[in-house]
């Protein structure tokens, strides 16, 4: 078969029709020009396949997407844990990439830069070089603050499959040996919890057992706060907001924080919590739920609970898992913070020389060709071909999925997602699992009053008044027992005199002009 440009014409098996074509969607019309090249900084995504790579470049899937999309694309890329810290040194340095992961316009670290006039100005490369991207990206998105400032566009976004992508993950089978139902109270959920530290559960003779465990910084930790409707929202962009008594006010300085906090305290002393849970870092989280099988709830991303599934099966073959509805709080609700639809975002820097090559490649992933390529990998070792129709080889083993994310999500820098794709997501193995854990997910969650809203002026200025800054030395201090709850007055009082009444000044001003209006 000749060079192809793939028609998707889904059945109700795994299976695609084939069209043909002479040349790569996009590719420049003289075959004999070499092809672009553009040099792409973002996140590892703590993709094991992807971090594993000794060179990246050299990955099969790398050359494919060059040959695919006719361009010479490089990557650069930005380990996860630090992605913020290490975006930071990037832009101080002015040494870019052609393509570079900002995660949004509006993200502390980015807003000074598009500020400073980094990043190129989007719109008429849109227009000119980006049919797919305009014709099949909402308006509504590309007026997105994470986006876009006064009518400018200065990023392209990557679409998130789920706004809700915190959920509950809990070992339905120590569930079912305790003889216990799905938790839905507070109340409920710590007596699971207790469950789970006293019964060793995982057999070793240890009272090991981890009832829930997260990440430093709260990262996939917000469990609680939700019940109480103050989730503190992501680290890497300006939080969760809630408009109360004309004003929008953040979360984390909320009267209802200091319920919230009172709780976690409670959980942290009676090890309900892991008490490692200020420090721990993406690997050994991964270790204690996977390698060791030893946690009993968590949180996660709720698109790919197969993968979860396979990885904990490592740790305890007998493994089972369920995503359940987040605990419910005083007003019956429950679920942390309703994210963007926005997961990412990625700008061309100013000194880019390849910025119309760059806006073309992007264009790409909207095209059939493209979509074949991200959903089904490589023919003949992915998937193949029978009378004109895929056949998918979906993976059973950990390194298959890990191999799979490679191109599930690391390479989809932006365009349709998988989960979209119902006849891909039927096939999968554990589908209906997948599918039970969308739908918790999608029926949950907080609303973000503040959602895609520009980073306040002043916490550019002031970043310690962030979510990250004072108000978590805060929450370690009392939660870990070093301070008392009412400390929490204390720090309201000193993060509003030190420009936090400004902050909320500034984002109250954007609601009524933008949402309230």
């Amino acid at each position: 078969m000749s060079n192809f440009k793939m028609a998707i014409c889904f059945t109700l098996v795994t299976a695609v029709a084939v069209g043909c074509s002479s040349k790569p969607e996009n590719a420049a019309s003289d075959v004999n020009k070499p092809a672009p090249s553009i040099k792409v900084a973002l996140s590892s995504k703590s993709l094991p396949y992807v971090e594993a790579s000794p060179k990246i470049n050299e990955d099969k899937y790398v050359k494919k997407l060059r040959e695919l999309s006719g361009t010479n694309v490089q990557f650069e890329l930005i380990p996860h844990p630090d992605f913020e810290q290490k975006l930071g040194l990037i832009l101080a340095s002015g040494e870019m990439s052609d393509l570079l992961e900002i995660r949004g316009i509006n993200t502390p670290v980015a807003a000074p830069a598009v500020n400073n006039g980094a990043f190129l100005e989007l719109n008429d490369l849109i227009d000119k070089f980006a049919p797919n991207l305009k014709a099949k990206i909402s308006k509504e998105v590309w007026n997105s603050p994470t986006l876009s400032k006064e009518g400018k566009i200065y990023a392209i976004p990557n679409l998130t499959e789920v706004t809700h992508s915190q959920a509950v993950y809990v070992r339905k089978d120590w569930l079912d040996k305790l003889g216990l139902k799905v938790p839905k109270t507070i109340d409920e959920y710590i007596t699971v919890m207790r469950a789970f530290r006293d019964n060793d559960l995982n057999g070793n003779g240890k009272a090991d057992e981890i009832p829930f465990s997260g990440r430093k910084n709260f990262r996939f930790a917000e469990l609680f706060f939700g019940a109480y409707d103050v989730s503190p929202g992501d680290d890497l962009k300006q939080g969760a907001w809630k408009y109360v008594n004309n004003q929008l006010v953040p979360n984390y300085v909320r009267p209802e924080m200091k319920e919230a906090l009172a709780l976690y305290k409670k959980l942290y002393q009676e090890k309900l919590i892991d008490n490692e849970i200020f420090v721990q870092e993406g690997k050994d989280w991964d270790a204690k739920i996977k390698g060791a099988a030893r946690v009993g709830m968590w949180m996660h991303d709720p698109s790919y609970p197969d993968k979860w599934l396979t990885e904990v099966r490592q740790g305890d073959p007998k493994a089972e898992i369920l995503v359940i509805p987040a605990p419910i709080g005083p007003d019956g609700k429950g679920g942390t913070s309703i994210a963007s639809s926005i997961g990412s975002a990625f700008a061309i820097p100013k000194s880019s020389k390849n910025a119309e090559a760059v806006m073309k490649f992007l264009d790409w992933f909207y095209s059939d060709q493209a979509e074949q390529f991200m959903t089904y990998g490589l023919e003949g070792e992915d998937y193949t071909i029978n009378n004109g129709k895929i056949a998918y080889k979906y993976p059973t083993t950990p390194d298959g999925i890990n191999k799979e994310n490679m191109h599930l999500k690391f390479i989809r820098i932006t365009g349709p997602s998988y989960v979209d794709n119902k006849v891909f997501m039927k096939g999968r193995n554990e589908g209906e699992l997948i599918s039970a854990a969308l739908d918790v997910a999608n029926a949950e969650g907080r609303k973000n009053d503040g959602i895609d809203m520009p980073l306040p002026p002043t916490m550019q200025s002031h970043p310690e008044l962030a979510k990250n800054g004072l108000w978590m030395e805060t929450a370690a201090k009392i939660i870990i027992g070093t301070e008392s709850v009412d400390y929490f007055d204390k720090f309201v009082e000193d993060w509003k005199k030190r420009g936090g009444d400004q902050i909320i000044q500034e984002a109250t001003k954007w609601y009524d002009s933008n949402v309230k209006k």
